[in-house]
């Protein structure tokens, strides 16, 4: 029986597949090791698209307050494994799953994965529909349809996340339109990051007078004043500057395989609220000359102005009307839950494609959130208004992991979900028309290393098979040719 790690065109035809998973701003925030003949490490590779590194993934993973990078990555790195999961399917095995092996010893180790190669059996018709799946998926920005999605599909999205331990429920009512103002709201806040003015957070965010329906008393995730020689930290601002110059780092790129181009952004909404993330940082609504796009700010200035540039003159498109908006949610917030996120949002993501369903991501509350405990890991700078139970539930937690789960679960308000969330998607069916841009994003090599071998050698994707040189189209053999 061959070895599934023979080779290096065995070892990616079984990574391959985990290279289309989804990640924060296309980041592709993994590795691979292959430790024995039946064992494979996903591992995190954090760097940015120059490969300089962002920091050291343990201070970024297991600190009591990260910022919003880790829990992403992490979440990024559950979808590649939930891939890889299936092309294992596919080859007959089982796979062996442990996530987190050894957080102190080896903290940049997410999960290692052990082939079953002793046997093999055919794979289910539901795990061949989702690996067909993994290629067709892709994150559309673009205008739905405004038929809504058909409640049993609902349902069955619901479900295929709830097999990896996800909790996915969809966001009705006054809880969609908060959101929705909420992600416009965050965007006002990060594009001002930096300029000398940062509204007040409530406000910004969107969710201090909710939507006419919604009060001032609902739970408000605020941004601190300036205070760092007190907190002995970087203040808010400061954090929110660093955070917008790490956008401009993933976003308005075309050829580095990595990144979000601007092809993939989506177009610009007609309406405020819209259920589409502002790539361009508020460069798009600047005028010639100044604003964002002109300013110099930040080491993105140039990525800036191009994207003010293309976006300035892009046509602006209606949204369907009333987005259909999904939250997922998890039992905890620890680094293995982040895991679990990752593979049940692919599972969910590709049961969606399957049934014709498209989505796209609204996470800017979330990543604001994590970022207010990132400056503030005691309480977050949590207003918690008329909720005593809530609050006094959240000041005597002692574990920084609940109440990191906390902050980011008062977003909302009070809702019955008693779950961290860590995910919010939306979904729709796509429009289906001519001369559509093509929104796939591209994809870079991966770190790929074989320890088996002394010493660890990396592995590189071998070449594609060539067709014999008689069938190859338009071939003139210049043997039989006059000179």
């Amino acid at each position: 029986m061959p070895k599934p790690f023979a080779d290096a065109r065995s070892i990616y035809h079984v990574i391959e597949p985990a290279l289309w998973a989804p990640s924060v701003f296309n980041s592709q925030p993994w590795s691979f090791r292959i430790t024995t003949d039946d064992r494979i490490e996903l591992r995190a590779n954090v760097s940015d698209n120059a490969g300089a590194r962002r920091g050291r993934w343990d201070l970024l993973l297991h600190t009591p307050a990260p910022g919003p990078w880790a829990r992403e990555y992490a979440i990024g790195c559950g979808a590649a494994l939930m891939n890889l999961r299936l092309a294992i399917r596919m080859l007959g095995h089982d796979p062996v799953i442990a996530l987190v092996p050894a957080p102190g010893s080896d903290p940049g180790l997410l999960a290692s994965v052990e082939i079953v190669a002793g046997r093999t059996h055919e794979p289910k018709e539901l795990e061949k529909e989702l690996y067909e799946a993994i290629r067709q998926r892709h994150t559309d920005r673009r205008p739905f349809s405004a038929a809504p999605v058909h409640p049993g599909v609902l349902v069955e999205i619901e479900r295929a996340a709830a097999r990896e331990d996800g909790w996915l429920r969809v966001l009705h009512g006054p809880y969609a339109r908060r959101w929705l103002k909420a992600s416009a709201g965050a965007d006002a806040a990060i594009a001002v990051a930096g300029r000398g003015t940062a509204p007040a957070a409530g406000d910004s965010w969107g969710l201090a007078g909710g939507d006419g329906r919604d009060t001032a008393a609902d739970a408000t995730v605020i941004a601190a004043a300036d205070d760092a020689a007190a907190s002995g930290c970087l203040s808010y601002d400061a954090l929110l500057h660093q955070f917008r110059d790490e956008l401009t780092q993933w976003t308005g790129h075309t050829e580095d395989g990595c990144g979000v181009p601007l092809t993939a952004s989506g177009p610009r909404p007609a309406r405020a609220n819209a259920p589409v993330r502002d790539f361009s940082l508020g460069a798009a609504d600047s005028g010639s000359g100044s604003g964002a796009a002109d300013s110099g700010i930040g080491s993105g200035a140039d990525n800036w102005s191009a994207r003010a540039r293309a976006r300035r003159h892009a046509q602006r498109e209606r949204f369907e009307r009333h987005p259909q908006l999904m939250m997922l949610f998890t039992d905890r917030d620890d680094p293995a839950d982040w895991l679990r996120a990752g593979q049940a949002l692919q599972r969910a993501l590709l049961t969606a494609t399957s049934l014709g369903v498209s989505a796209s991501f609204l996470t800017q509350p979330l990543e604001l959130a994590d970022l207010a405990f990132r400056y503030d890991p005691q309480y977050g700078r949590l207003h918690h208004g008329p909720l005593p139970h809530h609050a006094n539930w959240q000041q005597d937690s002692r574990n920084a992991v609940d109440r990191r789960g906390y902050v980011r679960r008062r977003i909302l308000g009070s809702t019955p979900w008693l779950e961290v969330p860590q995910m919010v998607i939306r979904v729709g069916y796509p429009k289906v028309s001519a001369g559509q841009p093509d929104i796939r994003t591209p994809r870079q090599e991966p770190e790929v290393i074989d320890v088996r071998c002394v010493p660890a050698q990396r592995v590189i994707r071998p070449p594609e098979p060539q067709p014999p040189e008689a069938s190859r189209p338009g071939r003139t053999d210049h043997r039989l040719t006059a000179h």
